[in-house]
């Protein structure tokens, strides 16, 4: 009752706190009139201005149009208003009328009006709003330090942009990436943010309420917003490169990144290649929410049954720690014909080896006991990813039509070398994988009504292989004798299609309803067997490390979704249901169970916009989530060399009840930005994992049938405003997380509960002409508790600062400082960092030479505590060494 009543709390709060805005709404429209010339368009571009009659303060303003109309929304408590109607063709008038919604016809007298001579000095805001488009000047963003996009893009007051280069607008992830409206990488932006060069682009566009789909633009109202790139050249070729030499060790970084764009033609390409820790591979991830969900449903989010632990990744730049040698090829083509389809082809090729050196201390706080591990870990891990993609699509206001192929062949491997407790384990995962998909959608119109096809196929196969040595769980697999080794084996393979009809129509009183009919079929495959070697024997382990199951799941449904579209309200009501049919069946342990059920998702979304900077929205569901192939196997599964997996139950089931609210304020005016963020979710389980920690440090993991709850409520809250004056912008952040949920620790049922909060301060400071100031502080506060025992409180504070320094034209001095504080108890790990960077651009010229001196102060290590259920970590995770590297850099 109590997390019901926070809820109640925090939308009661903002509610009140918008009240008098919301119950003093009214709305002044009318028309003017010239007198002499009823019909003249003289009457286009007259001033309305209201004014509080007490004081004489603007309270709002508007314009008429080209027909001399007019329409103000008006949000004060006052009984009545002062009009003031103000041009430079007609004598000024003024009014006082009651504070109510009323219509008026105005006759103004003809007069032209003199302005003394003056001279204007400002700034430009490079920031300005136009309907539902907010867009961003880069030129008065940039600074000479800048070389692509994405350096100015986290700069943006409004824009938060994170460390893997997802984008969000109000809290949220874009919904689509333009370049000049077309959508080339589908949603991989980072292969333009980070290769497009700054000065090649003139604003950046952010596209509230964007339907990426033209034929629906009005009828079916999105939420989401996207961002779309202007580029000051049409027609034009540009690009970036650079290539670089340094010690120690021997250093090298390269890249040529050309790009073409056209009103018909956009083309990005790029060859890298660097063992300088740069972490190239992050270009290739899909970031959008639309395509990231499109890749979902093919099935396209798969993860491997088994592998080397990675090392979790300290909250520093991947450039410190990460020992790589890198390759990356990627060619990305759009071509538009006449009739407005497109044709779009993306490919790429990933040779990545990447190694972890750290050490690592766990914790584990059980019921009766508390257990310490220690673990040395040399870790390697190569991947080998090809992936093509080939889409045909036309996007148009009359019709929509998209199809895509998409051809992925991984080779991956993993290698190990663990001192546990001081014995050595070696690991070894071969992990290939070939994926096949295709995505067809259609939407075109039938008589008054739009007919809406899908049709989702793909399938997938691996045969995946890890080795361990020497073996370990001694006394679950061969009483009490350690093997030499444990070869635990896998073939799995996956057939998934979706397939659907349905229509949209448009309703009386701005209503549009959507329906659609359909089916899932869905068959997966796992063979799995546990070898183990003794005295040059192969040992094939029967029951229970052994695995031959099948999942098929049939589920036919129905989706039912209204719409209303008003000038202040959104609404969307959801109203799917389905049945759901499942059938596991396992011979090797004579097992086979079915599941029916009829499921009822049903979501609420609302939309209201409070006035011409103030929105909130909210967002009710019910979601009902029941696992697949990877969470119910009756076998043992060996994930790693100290982990070993059994899940024996029902078939998981997750019923999600889920509220988010949202209240945003934007003036792009002002240039400030604010946005809150809450979400509360209440999950419903039908098994639990129950945890056996041994005295080795060898897990075993179980699922069980218990009903058992989880409970998880965030706060995000985020504000920016950009000072043009002073060409500084000042971001607050802050985030409070709690969750609670329920496992079984050697055979108790403990409670686990996690806190965090991180307040934030961002500021940037950019002149441009003799220094620029860049500083970030985040502080972390986390604390967790196993029942009624508290595992100690955790703090991370980062402070980030960068100082630019023009000594002289072309020339530019920076200066980069770190600091990290952990802290754990009587345990605390402090480290600072420093970095120089020295930089001449060949005058008349896009070429620049770099010297950069990286982790001048020598750090070796960097120390970091995590806590993670009813565990904690101290790790230390080996860095770069000090490192020189001299690069030539060039735009075109």
């Amino acid at each position: 009752m109590s997390n019901l009543r926070l809820i109640y709390f925090v939308i009661i709060f903002n509610l009140l706190l918008l009240n008098s805005n919301i119950l003093a709404q009214s709305i002044i429209s009318g028309k003017i009139e010239i007198k002499e010339s009823p019909t003249s368009s003289s009457n286009f571009g007259i001033n309305i201005i209201i004014k509080n009659p007490e004081n004489f303060s603007t309270i709002s303003y508007g314009i008429t149009d080209e027909n001399g109309k007019f329409s103000i929304k008006i949000q004060a408590d006052n009984d009545s208003l002062v009009l003031l109607f103000r041009s430079l063709i007609t004598l000024e008038y003024q009014m006082k009328i009651g504070n109510k919604s009323q219509t008026l016809l105005i006759e103004l007298e003809e007069a032209v009006q003199e302005i003394p001579e003056f001279t204007l000095e400002s700034i430009k805001n490079p920031v300005s709003a136009k309907n539902d488009t907010i867009s961003y000047s880069v030129e008065g963003f940039a600074t000479p330090n800048d070389r692509v996009i994405a350096d100015i893009l986290k700069r943006l007051p409004g824009i938060e942009v994170l460390e893997n280069g997802t984008i969000l607008y109000e809290g949220r992830g874009i919904q689509k990436f333009y370049i000049e409206g077309m959508d080339l990488l589908e949603g991989k932006y980072n292969l333009a943010n980070k290769n497009l060069p700054a000065d090649a682009v003139e604003s950046v566009q952010v596209l509230e309420n964007h339907q990426p789909l033209r034929v629906l633009d009005s009828l079916v109202f999105s939420d989401r917003a996207s961002l779309n790139l202007k580029l000051k050249k049409k027609n034009v070729w540009v690009g970036t490169g650079n290539m670089g030499l340094g010690a120690s060790p021997l250093l090298y970084d390269g890249k040529f990144s050309p790009m073409m764009f056209r009103n018909n033609l956009q083309m990005i390409n790029t060859v890298q290649s660097n063992n300088a820790g740069k972490d190239i591979a992050s270009e290739l991830n899909v970031l959008t929410l639309d395509d990231l969900q499109e890749k979902v449903g093919s099935q396209d989010n798969f993860n491997p049954w088994f592998g080397v632990p990675k090392l979790f990744a300290p909250n520093i730049h991947p450039e410190r720690f990460l020992f790589n040698q890198s390759h990356l090829v990627s060619a990305n083509v759009l071509t538009r014909n006449p009739d407005q389809t497109d044709f779009r082809t993306n490919i790429s090729y990933l040779h990545d080896s990447q190694r972890q050196i750290g050490q690592v201390q766990t914790t584990f706080f059980l019921p009766m006991d508390t257990v310490r591990i220690f673990e040395a870990n040399q870790n390697r891990y190569l991947t080998r990813d090809l992936d093509a993609e080939l889409s045909w699509i036309r996007n148009v206001k009359k019709s929509y039509m998209k199809n895509r192929l998409q051809v992925n062949v991984q080779n991956n491997v993993e290698f190990g070398l663990t001192q546990l407790n001081n014995q050595p384990r070696n690991q070894k995962a071969n992990l290939p994988l070939l994926s096949l998909s295709n995505n067809f959608h259609s939407i075109k119109p039938i008589g008054r009504q739009l007919l809406d096809i899908k049709s989702i196929i793909s399938y997938r196969r691996t045969h995946q292989e890890l080795s361990v040595s020497p073996g370990g769980f001694e006394n679950l697999i061969s009483d009490g004798a350690v093997s030499e080794s444990l070869v635990q084996g896998l073939d799995y393979n996956s057939l998934y299609t979706n397939n659907s009809i349905g229509f949209t129509k448009g309703l009386p009183k701005r209503w549009s309803y959507s329906g659609t009919g359909g089916l899932i079929y869905q068959r997966d495959g796992m063979e799995s067997t546990l070898e183990a070697q003794e005295g040059g024997e192969t040992i094939i382990q029967e029951v229970p490390f052994v695995n031959d199951i099948t999942y098929q799941q049939i589920r036919s449904y129905l989706q039912s979704k209204f719409s209303l579209k008003t000038d202040a309200l959104n609404l969307n009501i959801d109203l799917p249901v389905s049945y759901l049919f499942v059938d596991v069946e396992d011979p090797a342990f004579a097992q086979r169970q079915t599941l029916g059920r009829v499921v009822f998702e049903p979501q609420l979304f609302a939309k209201y916009q409070l006035s011409g900077k103030w929105n909130t929205s909210i967002r009710l569901r019910r979601k009902n989530e029941f696992k697949g192939i990877q969470d119910l196997h009756y076998g043992f599964v060996l994930r790693n060399f100290r982990v070993m997996q059994q899940r024996a139950t029902s078939v998981p089931e997750v019923l999600n009840h889920s509220l988010n609210y949202a209240l945003n304020y934007r003036d792009p005016i002002n240039s400030f930005f604010a946005t809150m963020n809450y979400a509360y979710s209440l999950l419903d389980y039908n098994t639990i994992m129950e945890n056996q920690v041994l005295s080795s440090g060898d897990v075993i993991y179980r699922a069980l049938d218990m009903a058992n709850r989880g409970e998880n409520h965030a706060v995000n809250l985020r504000a920016s405003k950009y000072i043009p004056m002073l060409f500084t912008n000042i971001t607050l952040t802050g985030n409070y997380q709690k969750r609670s949920n329920q496992q079984i620790i050697n055979e108790r049922l403990s409670d686990i509960r996690f806190q965090m909060l991180g307040p934030g301060f961002e500021l940037s400071i950019n002149p441009k002409t003799t220094v620029n100031l860049s500083y970030k502080a985040n502080l972390n506060l986390i604390a967790t508790q196993v029942a009624e025992r508290e595992l100690g409180s955790i703090q991370q504070f980062k402070q980030v600062a960068e100082l630019d320094v023009f000594p002289l034209q072309d020339h530019l001095l920076s200066v980069v400082w770190e600091y990290y504080d952990n802290t754990l108890a009587s345990n605390r790990e402090m480290t600072h960092f420093v970095d120089l960077r020295y930089r001449n651009r060949i005058a008349k010229t896009k070429w620049d030479v770099i010297l950069h001196a990286q982790n001048i102060l020598n750090n070796n290590n960097f120390g970091t505590f995590t806590a993670d259920a009813f565990m904690i970590r101290q790790q230390t995770f080996l860095l770069r060494p000090r490192q020189v590297l001299v690069s030539v850099n060039f735009s075109f």
